[in-house]
This record gives C-alpha cells, sequence and structure tokens, in this order.
C-alpha cells in the first residue's frame, strides 16, 4: 500500500505543515492513540474480544492517554501557547519492533499504552496523538515530554542477520554502545530514520520553543550514556534517551545525541568576521576546533575592541568616558558585514529602522538555553548598532520567515519567538557613536538572570556586585585600576591608556551585576545629575544629552521584560562578551579531548536481565505510571500567564 504522507504535524488540535514525511491520526492508516479500543492492522490481527483492549498490563487499560497536569483544567482542548510552555522534553525511545505497524498494534492494542510519534525503518513518521496529550511511554516524566519509538529492533547479538535480507527495510550496522557500564551489540538507525528526526527536529525548534537542542552531558559537549539522577532528569530540557530516566531501559541504543543536537543548532560562531574574507559569500567564522586556534582569534577579537573601538569597553566606559557601566563591548568591523549568531538560541525582540543622531540604534536580543556538562545555563546575547535590515538587498533570514515581524512598525520594538541556529547571520554592522566616534561598529553583550557556572570546578569567573551604584560603578575594585590620578572619576584619557595599553586583562573575567544601560528606569535625567562626573554640564545640558544620545537606544520595558523572561527592574549578571565566548568553547575542547576517541574494546554481552527496550517490557512500568492521573490541586492555581512564564513556583513545582 503507497503511504500518503500529508507532512501536517497536529499540535492544541491545530494543524501546522512541516518539512517532513509525517502521517497523523486522522489520516489513513488513522492509528489513533485517543480511541478506546483496537484498532485492527493490515499485518498485524489483535485478539480483542468486544473491542476492549487484551491488555497485558496487570489491569487492562482501555484510556491510552491523559491530559497533562498543569493543562487539566481546559481538557482535551488547551491553548497552545499554555502547550508550548509546557512540553520541554523530548524522549527518544526504539520499539523493539520489526516495524511502526507492529509497534503501534504492541503499544495501543496489546497494552493500552502510547507515544506521540513513530518512525518507520523507511522515515515515515506517524503521529498518534495530538502533542498537546500526554501519552504513555516515559512513566514519570510524561507530564512535560512528547516521545517517540523509532523502529529498530535493537539486540544485534541475538538477531546477527535480521536485517540482512532487506526485507525490513535498509540494511543496519551492528555498533557497540556501553549504557550504564554495560557494552551492547544493537543496530544503527537508517539515513531515513535520521533524517526524518532531523526534520521533525527542526520543525520543533519553531513549534514547541522550550525543547532546546540540548542532550544530557556528562561533561561539556559529551554524551552522558548512564541513567541521570531522577532530579537531573526532571529538570532536564531537550532531547532525552529512556535509559537517562530509569536503570530498567536500555533504548534508544546507539542513537548519537550530540550529532543530531549539533544537526540542529548550527556551528557555533564568532559575532564577527576578524578578517576581512576574499571569498564571496563565505561562511560564518566558525569557532577553531584547537586550543591554540582559539586563543589566536581571541586575542584579535579583544583587540578589535580594546585598541580599535575608541571605547565601548567593558565593564565602564560606553563611548570611552566616565564611569558609567557599560555591559559590553564594541567590536570594529566593515560597515554591512554580516553579524553572526555565536549559539543557538531564540530570538525574543528586535528593533530596525531609520539612524538616530547617534547612529543606529537597531538592535537583536536572542535567548539561549544550554547545557554545559551537568549544568543548565540560560543567557541572553545582545547586538546593538546594527544596519537597518528593511534596507537591506539580502536581509538576515528570519526577517523574511517571522509573521511578527512582517506585521511590526519600523523603527518600534517588536516582540519575536523566532529559532536561531548559531552561525547564521542575524543582522549586519551598523554605524554608531557620537559625532567624534561615529564608525562602523556592533555592540555585543552577554549576560543572564542568575549568576552561571557556579557549578564548574574551576570557573575564573569573578561576580562584582554593583547595584548600589545604581548606573555608575561604584566597585573599588574596577575603579582603583583604571583611575591612575585618584581623583575618584575615570577620565577618557585614563580609559583608553587602560585599555590600549596591555591592562585589562583584570577585567576579562569580572562578572558584574548592575542595572541595564538599555532601561529608562531609574532616570537617567536623574542619575546624571547626582555624582561629580557631569558637573560640567548644565541641566539643560544634561537633558538635552539624554534625549538625543540616550534615550533613542533604550527597549527595555515591562513589555519586553515580560516576553524575554526577564527582570523588570533591568538588573542583570553581565559577562565580558569575548571571554565568555572563549571559555565557553574551551569548556567544549577540554571535555572532548579528555574524552578521547570513544572507540569501545569491550567485548559486547547478553542485555542484562531486568534491563529492556519498550516491547521487552511487558508490564508497561517505564511508560506509564500508576499515578499519572492524579490532579495536583496546585495545578488549578495556575493562569495561562503562569504558564507562559514557567510553573516552577515552589508551591506549584514540576517534581
Amino acid at each position: 500500500m503507497t503511504k500518503r504522507v500529508s507532512g501536517n504535524l497536529i499540535i492544541a488540535n491545530q494543524r501546522f505543515h512541516i518539512e517532513a514525511p509525517v502521517i497523523n491520526y486522522t489520516e489513513p492508516p488513522y492509528w489513533d492513540s485517543t480511541k478506546e479500543y483496537c484498532i485492527d492492522t493490515q499485518n498485524y490481527h489483535p485478539t480483542c474480544p468486544g473491542g476492549v483492549p487484551y491488555g497485558k498490563l496487570p489491569h487492562p487499560y482501555t484510556k491510552r492517554y491523559s491530559t497533562r497536569g498543569p493543562l487539566r483544567r481546559y481538557g482535551n482542548n488547551p491553548p497552545l501557547e499554555a502547550v508550548k510552555a509546557v512540553i520541554r522534553q523530548f524522549v527518544i525511545h526504539h520499539d523493539g519492533c520489526q516495524s511502526a505497524e507492529m509497534c503501534f498494534n504492541v503499544v495501543q492494542n496489546e497494552r493500552g499504552l502510547s507515544c506521540h510519534f513513530l518512525i518507520d525503518n523507511d522515515g515515515t513518521i506517524y503521529q498518534t496523538i495530538d502533542l498537546a496529550l500526554m501519552a504513555y511511554h516515559a512513566s514519570e516524566w510524561n507530564t512535560n515530554s512528547i516521545g517517540v519509538e523509532l523502529c529498530n529492533r535493537g539486540d544485534a547479538l541475538r538477531e546477527p542477520n535480521l536485517y540482512q535480507s532487506g526485507k525490513l527495510g535498509p540494511k543496519r550496522e551492528p555498533v557497540k554502545c556501553t549504557i550504564n557500564n554495560h557494552t551492547i551489540l544493537a543496530y544503527t538507525y537508517t539515513k531515513e530514520q535520521i533524517d526524518s528526526m532531523t526534520r521533525l527536529g527542526r520543525a520543533l525548534q519553531r513549534l514547541l520553543p522550550n525543547i532546546p537542542a540540548e542532550f544530557p552531558q556528562s561533561s561539556p559537549g559529551v554524551q552522558l550514556w548512564d541513567t541521570m539522577p531522577a532530579s537531573a532528569s526532571f529538570r532536564f530540557a531537550g532531547y532525552i534517551g529512556h535509559y537517562h530516566l530509569t536503570t530498567q531501559k536500555w533504548d534508544p541504543g546507539p542513537w548519537n545525541f550530540k550529532e543530531f543536537c549539533r544537526g540542529l543548532r548550527g556551528q557555533f560562531s564568532l559575532p564577527i568576521y576578524i578578517k576581512e574574507p576574499e571569498e564571496k559569500n563565505p561562511p560564518a567564522p566558525a569557532i577553531p576546533d584547537k586550543t591554540d586556534a582559539l586563543k589566536d582569534v581571541t586575542t584579535d577579537l579583544y583587540k578589535a575592541n580594546e585598541q580599535r573601538a575608541d571605547g565601548g569597553f567593558f565593564p565602564v566606559g560606553p563611548w570611552g568616558e566616565a564611569r558609567l557601566w557599560h555591559g559590553g563591548v564594541h567590536l570594529t568591523g566593515k560597515g554591512d558585514n554580516p553579524v553572526f549568531a555565536p549559539f543557538p538560541g531564540r530570538m525574543v525582540a528586535a528593533r530596525m529602522g531609520a539612524d538616530t543622531s547617534i547612529g543606529s540604534t537597531n538592535f537583536v536580543l536572542i535567548r539561549h538555553d544550554m547545557a554545559l556538562g551537568e549544568a543548565r545555563v540560560v543567557f541572553y546575547s545582545l547586538f546593538m548598532h546594527l544596519a537597518n535590515e528593511s534596507n537591506a538587498d539580502k536581509p538576515a533570514e528570519w526577517t523574511t520567515k517571522s509573521d511578527a515581524w512582517k506585521n511590526g512598525a519600523a523603527g518600534s520594538v517588536i516582540l519575536l519567538d523566532e529559532p536561531i541556529e548559531a552561525g547564521s547571520v542575524i543582522g549586519h554592522i551598523g554605524k554608531a557613536g557620537p559625532a567624534e566616534l561615529s564608525r562602523a561598529q556592533v555592540h555585543v553583550e552577554f549576560f543572564s538572570t542568575y549568576e552561571l557556572f557556579t557549578e564548574i570546578k574551576g570557573a575564573p569567573w569573578q561576580v562584582v556586585d554593583g547595584t548600589s551604584g545604581g548606573r555608575f560603578c561604584d566597585s573599588k575594585q574596577v575603579n582603583d585600576i583604571i583611575d591612575s590620578d585618584k581623583d575618584g572619576m575615570l577620565s577618557k584619557q585614563e580609559l583608553s591608556a587602560f585599555f590600549s595599553g596591555g591592562s585589562a586583562e583584570q577585567t576579562h573575567y569580572l562578572v558584574t551585576l548592575h542595572v541595564s544601560e538599555w532601561t529608562s528606569e531609574p532616570s537617567w535625567a536623574d542619575a546624571l545629575r547626582v555624582p561629580k562626573d557631569f558637573q560640567k554640564f548644565k541641566p539643560a545640558e544634561l537633558d538635552q544629552l539624554v534625549d538625543e544620545q540616550i534615550k533613542p537606544g533604550l527597549w527595555w520595558d515591562a513589555r519586553v521584560a515580560s516576553h524575554a523572561k526577564l527582570p523588570t527592574d533591568g538588573v542583570v549578571f553581565h559577562y565580558h562578551p569575548v571571554s565568555f565566548l572563549y571559555w565557553f568553547n574551551q569548556q567544549l575542547l577540554d571535555a572532548t579531548a579528555s574524552a578521547g576517541p570513544g572507540t569501545i574494546t569491550a567485548d559486547a554481552q547478553e542485555i542484562p536481565k531486568g534491563v529492556t527496550d519498550d516491547y521487552g517490557d511487558e508490564s508497561g512500568t517505564s511508560m506509564r505510571s500508576a499515578g499519572e492521573d492524579v490532579e495536583d490541586a496546585c495545578n488549578q492555581k495556575l493562569t495561562l500567564e503562569d504558564l507562559v512564564q514557567g510553573y516552577d513556583a515552589p508551591e506549584c513545582g514540576t517534581p
């Protein structure tokens, strides 16, 4: 029978066409996991007396799904925004079956279970239930997850010639994988399955924004092949295997989470070209894969700020003067050259419009949700003083995809939720600065709402609490190393001498906690009147300075903060962006080097007793929990806004 593939995915009763071979449950062969009866299949004929499930579980189930706890007030029709907020894990299984048809028969008809997706040997994706509903595939983790059963018989030691004839689809090679310190000989996945999973993952990056392209790690960038502590697995966001959740399972066996997520995330890159590329349409400036080369490009980025930018230093000295906090650095480059996303993330806000009296105030803001070893790190990158993409001959791709952007007003701050791959063009270098400093440059900034990297041993970052000084740095740790004449102020000459003279290394690993310069509160006009730094200005001159040089660039207000999950008061932790790029990527290089080539020399063994894949789990205990239908009264208190903002308050927490 020829498969008719529509490519229509269903979430919250809405259809989304995606570039993947999807057949959903409203289409032939109508594999619908919400139906409380057996659904006959062409090649597998279950025994279903009276239309009731056969039921190999201790108690036969007629209902093979439930509603997610936080969404139960909506029944089977939760709003899409609430669904997006709740789902943050994608659990990958292999089914232990010969085909997706056999898997559906076993899961639906025999056991009263379900899984959102089945991917057949040839890559066909069957969606068996609305992603808004809770399928029974991963026990206690079902509330916040979706799941997929990749068709794979699994155990190549027990059935060494199973795929040689080609009757079960493309031939597969056996490969060793070591899960929970036990070496297993397992069948690989077909190219068609990997391609379909990648296409599905790309679509879900746009449709389910709280599933980042991350995977469990034993060290930064190195795949974990063991079961995680329950507390860590419940907190995890991203793609995760069944064996990461419970020692009872070994599925999905040799699935390469690192390579899969790398395909979704893109190539980590530098934000700008350090040297003007010679070729036409060159690729993004990729992060080097060797430590010495990474050090060299980092040194060049420091120079692009400290020796060539004439200001825009970190952590003080916007435009190269005064004790005003400055959360990023200015990097010089050729006007209209592309600016790249260094890491994958979601663009949450942007502004593009005509230049002001101080040049470009255009920006993009990206939220990054990433794993670094066992630590989950959430941070933001800001790129300011960009060229106007609305006038670009070849605008950044995100501007052509976003409906919110297309419908927004020029020059206004537009709230977005666009997936951004690392290495993708997010804008182009604009021109900015007061008249005497105006030149092609981009402001690059990294900040977070909490102190990052505290869980990583040996991290060099040192926090400076600058909240008491408001908009001005009152930290002796910062001011004393720059203030050469010890008059309590920082002049243009002192800042230039410090940063261009080789002393700036003392600030490279500071983490400064202070109010962002992009907020309107506390009042800029009032703030500049208090210290002696601006005493040479008359009140009217200060007001003019604020109106002409500061207000045009402001964007951080309550509306943006709520949407981007930022504090309304604008107080965040700022990191030197060049140091951040170097250190984060160096952690990945170090971990990869220490992990070795990854060759498994141990002999494959029989799968231990008590460990199985989904076909072997006849009791269904690793897929359906007895307590999954129990309602948490606290969920009734959560509003739609609570869900969208995150519902991990102590009184209404997830496990």
